[in-house]
C-alpha cells in the first residue's frame, strides 16, 4: 500500500510540473498574438540594464519589442534594430542556436525541461532548464490560465534576464506607431 501511495503522489506530482507548463503553452501559442507591457533587466557582472515597453508576440520568430528609445523586431528570421534616440537602423540575422528570453516564450520544440512547479505568492512557479544552453530559470504564470507574470533566467553566474509581465491582452494584428527612418543611418549586418 505505501509503494502505491509513493507511485500515486509521484506521478501526480509530475503531471502537476507538465500540467503547469502546458497551461503556460497553450496560453502563449493561442491564434491570436499578445501584447504584453514589461520591464526587463539584464544584470551582467555587476552592471545592469533596464527597459520598458510593450513586447508584441505572435511567436518566437516573430515579435516585436517597443520602448521610449528603441524598437526591436524579428521577423522571418531578421532582427532590425531602431534606436530611436541615435537615429539608427540595424539589420541582422537571427541564427537557430541564439538564446534569448522569447525561446521560453516560444513552443515545445525549444528544448525546455521541466523540473518541478509549485505555488508561490498566489502564483505557480515553473523551474526549468533550457537543454540545448545548460541554463536554468524560471516561470511565474496564474493558477487557471497559464498568463505569465515573471520569467527569469539565469545564464551564468555573472548574468541573469528578468522579465516582469505587467499586463497582457490578446490582439489580432500590430498596431505599432509608424517611425519615418528616412534619415536614420542603416547599418546591414546580414551576410
Amino acid at each position: 500500500m505505501r509503494i502505491f501511495l509513493l507511485l500515486y503522489f509521484s506521478i501526480c506530482f509530475s503531471y502537476s510540473e507538465q500540467n503547469s507548463f502546458e497551461n503556460f503553452q497553450m496560453y502563449m501559442s493561442q491564434e491570436k498574438g499578445r501584447i504584453f507591457a514589461i520591464n526587463l533587466e539584464h544584470r551582467n557582472f555587476g552592471k545592469s540594464i533596464t527597459a520598458s515597453g510593450n513586447l508584441w508576440f505572435f511567436n518566437s520568430k516573430n515579435y516585436v519589442f517597443d520602448s521610449q528609445s528603441e524598437r526591436i523586431s524579428n521577423k522571418n528570421n531578421t532582427i532590425t534594430t531602431i534606436n530611436k534616440l541615435a537615429k539608427q537602423v540595424i539589420y541582422d540575422n537571427n541564427f537557430e542556436n541564439n538564446l534569448d528570453i522569447i525561446n521560453v516564450l516560444g513552443s515545445a520544440e525549444n528544448g525546455v525541461h521541466v523540473l518541478d512547479s509549485f505555488n508561490e505568492k498566489e502564483l505557480i512557479r515553473i523551474d526549468f532548464i533550457l537543454v540545448d544552453w545548460d541554463t536554468e530559470g524560471s516561470i511565474w504564470t496564474m493558477p487557471n490560465t497559464g498568463e505569465p507574470k515573471k520569467i527569469s533566467i539565469n545564464i551564468s553566474s555573472d548574468e541573469i534576464v528578468d522579465l516582469e509581465i505587467n499586463s497582457s491582452k490578446i490582439i489580432s494584428a500590430v498596431s505599432l506607431p509608424h517611425i519615418d527612418i528616412s534619415d536614420y543611418e542603416i547599418i546591414d549586418l546580414r551576410d
